[in-house]
């Protein structure tokens, strides 16, 4: 269903908790500007006997005094006109934005510490809502939600799940595993003999680990092995950390060699059924798309993100010497492999 959006007014205890949300941001105001009166603004009026630092100051001090009340703005409105938005309709798309900021000083002396910001998106269509953790992990794609949230500052006040993406029963009896004899699951799998495009596959998967790490093989095995050769052997017990770095990353390039010699060997794939429950998008520092299945999270490609829908019933394949995920088909029989830039997943197999 398309979505809408009706305004109404807030409910008593909607206007309490736009009531919290502006004495909360009073509050912090009061205790920036006390900070910056008495640390900052008497030192350097004391200090300060030309007029461009302070002229500097001032100019960042109105720049943050701009931005905190633009935010100020809405949740004045919220309390003043009490009013109050209610979206109903079915999610179509859902997002994360991931960005990571360093901060800190640099040079001798100096440290910096890193932050990780999420933003958490759902869409209604053209129509983007941003929303907390709870409310995105616990609606998927395809389901119809009822959200009210203020009209200005658009805080969320609550939401409900109307109706849930429709899943047929044959699907969900596709993925339910059998009950043997002394009541164990037997999960739903079945063997088949790889073929040359899995070969292939499993092949291109295997170069692209060794391939992300030969720059960091080359470069560490120049610097602490190439003095052994050279007589200098203490160098590379100085950088004995550098040392054991390096041959970890040849205990796992090898490792990956031998794991699709392992595969080659048996020679077998491992098919079986999952359903898509839900997925979303990541931008910012990080980027993808991913799918949840009642078993696992796949990184795909912008193509078959787009293809699946919640409730599809896609058939897995995995290699059995080493349980790594290679490639999904759906109900229409189009093959899809990771995304290219996506790892090996391993997986204890059967």
């Amino acid at each position: 269903m398309a979505y809408t959006e009706v305004e109404a007014d807030l409910l008593p205890e909607e206007l309490k908790k736009a009531k919290i949300n502006l004495i909360g941001v009073l509050i912090f105001m009061l205790i920036f500007f006390a900070f910056v009166k008495f640390f900052f603004w008497d030192n350097l009026i004391s200090d300060v006997d030309e007029m461009l630092p302070l002229i500097m100051f001032g100019v960042f001090f109105l720049f943050f005094f701009a931005i905190l009340g633009f935010i100020m703005k809405g949740f004045i409105l919220d309390f003043v006109k009490k009013k109050k938005l209610i979206l109903t309709g079915t999610v179509t798309d859902k997002r994360i934005d991931i960005s990571t900021h360093r901060s800190g000083g640099s040079g001798r002396g100096g440290s910096s510490r890193s932050s990780t910001k999420r933003t958490y998106y759902l869409y209604f269509d053209e129509k983007q809502l941003s929303v907390n953790i709870n409310i995105y992990n616990r609606t998927p794609v395809g389901s119809e939600v009822e959200i009210h949230y203020s009209k200005y500052s658009q805080s969320i006040f609550s939401d409900k799940i109307i109706a849930e993406a429709e899943v047929s029963e044959e699907k969900i009896k596709a993925i339910v595993p059998d009950v043997d004899k002394d009541q164990n699951f037997v999960p739903k799998e079945r063997e088949l003999q790889m073929t040359k495009d899995d070969f292939e596959l499993l092949k291109k998967a295997r170069n692209r680990e060794i391939k992300s790490r030969l720059i960091v093989f080359f470069i560490l095995g120049w610097v602490v092995i190439g003095p052994l050769f050279s007589g200098f052997w203490l160098v590379t017990i100085m950088l004995f950390p550098f040392t054991i770095w390096w041959f970890m990353v040849v205990k796992k390039m090898i490792k990956y060699m031998l794991a699709y010699r392992n595969e080659v060997n048996s020679g077998l794939k491992i098919v079986y059924s999952e359903l898509v429950l839900d997925r979303f998008r990541q931008t910012g520092n990080t980027r993808g798309f991913m799918v949840r299945t009642n078993n696992q999270l796949i990184s795909v490609n912008e193509d078959s993100y787009e293809q699946l829908k919640i409730g599809d019933l896609i058939i897995v394949f995995k290699g059995k010497a080493t349980g790594w995920i290679f490639g999904f088909m759906t109900s229409d029989n189009q093959f899809y492999e990771v995304k290219a830039d996506a790892s090996l997943k391993k997986k204890s197999g059967k």
